[in-house]
């Protein structure tokens, strides 16, 4: 049971060996059922899991399933009578279009639930006015802690806005931890309300560091224009780019409305080489790309940021991306929110943890969507042929012209991966 427990939680035995302080092979010999865990070793390696948001229950059923093949009946445990469970309110911003803090929110939720706290889960829908009505029915709820999952303020002070919001959580002495990215701002919080997140600025100028490496130099960046993020207009954008030396201005971003069609965005990315975007909006380049006849890498270079859960996994000429420790930083929210809970750090404000580019790294760098720039940038009019033999656009896509058939099925695929 404890190789499943590892597997479904995504944890390496090398991590639980490290943390026990035995080697590797003994975490492999009680996974198989080879060797059975000591008895001395329960407690602490129940302590270390429940650290990583698995259930007290499955838990108590591992702990017992090791007891019972020493012999030890159930019917013969001491059981305690649990009182109710302490509420947190888990606020997300938009789920219909989650991105990045999706799966981290379900992290944290998890390992809330696995501490033992019922989470109330609420949605903005995108909506600010909703962040106050939620933390008032927190308030009155008597909830013991509150975390806000990428939910912003409103512009054009956002930081202030937000923590206007959250006034009558912290002056009933809530604890309040939000889960947001950090762009290089310093912002001061109020007491009782702390952050924790990654540090966004690394991340893209690293994403960006892979193309300038491939000799990219007409990069184009494609963001939304509303949505849960942080850093200003930009994300830090503008600050990870001026740290590259690569220039900045605003016919440097694409803004991506809803309701633009593939041949508008295809038109837009006339003249670049390469695109940086979120994993949001990698559809959207797809099919920008299959309506402009453009593959990727070959004619346009393309690099995001994620992780294996929400970047769509192509069989061929996958995404490259920069990965975003969702793991830790879901974990991390709520270990941080069930200490301020227990009064562990309350008092003392500002507390913020910051997972920074070691806990990132590259996948699909080798045979994934980044290459050297062609010889020339994209045309203006990309739906236009070139001089030469004539291309349909409705027929079979077959032959060595720009719309040739191996493009169409992984763009298909990528256009319902994400959403």
């Amino acid at each position: 049971m404890l190789g499943l427990i590892l597997k479904e939680r995504h944890i390496s035995r090398a991590s639980l060996a490290h943390g026990l302080g035995v080697s590797t092979q003994t975490v492999h010999n009680w996974c198989s059922g080879r060797v059975r865990v000591p008895v001395g070793q329960l407690g602490p390696l129940c302590d270390w899991l429940e650290g990583f948001g698995v259930p007290s229950g499955e838990l108590a059923q591992m702990t017992a399933l090791e007891l019972e093949r020493r012999g030890l009946r159930e019917e013969r445990f001491a059981r305690k009578t649990r009182g109710a469970q302490p509420v947190v309110m888990l606020m997300t911003w938009n789920l219909m279009s989650p991105s990045l803090f999706g799966p981290t929110s379900q992290v944290a939720r998890e390992a809330l639930e696995g501490a033992g706290f019922q989470c109330v889960v609420t949605d903005c829908g995108a909506e600010p006015r909703l962040i106050r009505s939620y933390v008032a029915w927190a308030v009155s709820s008597g909830v013991e802690g509150l975390l806000l999952c990428g939910v912003p303020g409103e512009p054009p002070d956002p930081d202030n806005a937000l923590f206007s919001s959250l006034r009558p959580a912290t002056a009933a002495r809530i604890p309040v931890v939000l889960l947001k990215p950090w762009t290089g701002a310093s912002v001061a919080m109020p007491e009782g309300v702390g952050s924790i997140g990654w540090d966004s600025l690394a991340a893209v100028e690293r994403a960006g560091g892979l193309l300038l490496d491939a000799g990219h130099t007409r990069i184009r960046a494609v963001l939304a224009g509303a949505g849960a993020g942080f850093g200003g207009r930009y994300r830090g954008l503008d600050k990870a780019w001026a740290n590259l030396g690569l220039p900045f201005d605003e016919e440097s971003v694409i803004w991506a409305e809803d309701g633009e069609t593939p041949e508008e965005v295809a038109d837009a990315l006339a003249g670049a080489t390469a695109v940086f975007a979120p994993p949001s909006h990698l559809p959207t380049i797809a099919r920008a790309c299959f309506a402009a006849g453009l593959r990727w890498p070959e004619e346009l270079s393309i690099v995001s940021l994620g992780n294996r859960q929400f970047v769509p996994q192509l069989d061929r000429r996958p995404f490259t991306f920069v990965t975003i420790p969702i793991g830790k930083v879901g974990r991390g929210a709520a270990q941080l929110l069930a200490g301020m809970i227990r009064g562990e750090r309350f008092q003392t404000g500002q507390e913020s943890v910051i997972y920074g580019a070691s806990a990132m790294s590259v996948e699909n760098l080798e045979g994934g969507s980044i290459a050297p720039p062609r010889a020339a940038p994209l045309a203006s009019s990309p739906l236009i042929p070139a001089p030469g033999p004539a291309v349909s656009l409705s027929g079979p896509m077959s032959g060595s012209g720009p719309m040739s058939g191996p493009l169409s099925e992984p763009i298909e695929a990528a256009s319902g991966a994400v959403r």
